[in-house]
């Protein structure tokens, strides 16, 4: 009997260890690591906001003017009605006006030219294709303040038709502009 009790008490203990404590202190270690991830998350968490917060700071640093000025530059979002006009009121500056114009490929897009989607790149670009009858001189002085504009605009390509009469001929220009996603 002196025996027993102990090798009871002993498988007891060995039970109740298989049975109860090892499954909890399983499940324990678990919470844990879930515990380490969330801490994790939360150090990241925290990081981003001190590093938007910099951002926002070094942002509000700029005189709204410039910001203006940068977003007219480059764009956050594709808004082709505002660049169409902002070309024609070039071309109306230099006494000019722009006919069949149209909108060309939307790279890294749906396919739908108000809509751009998600890309793998910062920056979209759109290509717009436009005519203008002038001379010579006015084509040069359009061009010239179309460069000088805000607007981030590359030239692709320019084909003229001359008039037979003489008179001004018909550029056919392509241009492509940008955006950022």
């Amino acid at each position: 009997m002196r025996l027993f009790i102990p090798t009871l008490l002993i498988a007891a203990a060995i039970v109740l260890f298989v049975v109860y404590t090892d499954p909890k202190y399983q499940s324990t270690k678990a919470l844990a690591a879930q515990n380490a991830s969330y801490d994790e998350a939360l150090t990241n968490a925290n990081a981003l906001h001190k590093l938007r917060d910099d951002l926002l700071s070094k942002r509000n640093a700029f005189a709204d003017t410039d910001v203006t000025r940068l977003e007219h530059i480059l764009p956050d979002n594709v808004d082709n009605i505002r660049l169409i006009i902002d070309i024609n009121n070039i071309a109306l500056k230099n006494g000019l006006s722009l006919t069949n114009v149209s909108l060309g490929d939307i790279l890294k897009s749906s396919g739908n030219a108000s809509q751009a989607a998600p890309a793998s790149g910062p920056v979209g670009s759109v290509k717009v294709g436009f005519s203008v009858s002038a001379s010579y001189v006015s084509f040069l002085s359009f061009l010239n303040d179309l460069e000088h504009s805000l607007r981030l605009i590359d030239v692709d390509k320019i084909d003229y038709h001359p008039d037979p009469n003489g008179g001004t001929g018909v550029y056919q220009v392509e241009v492509r502009t940008y955006w950022l996603h």
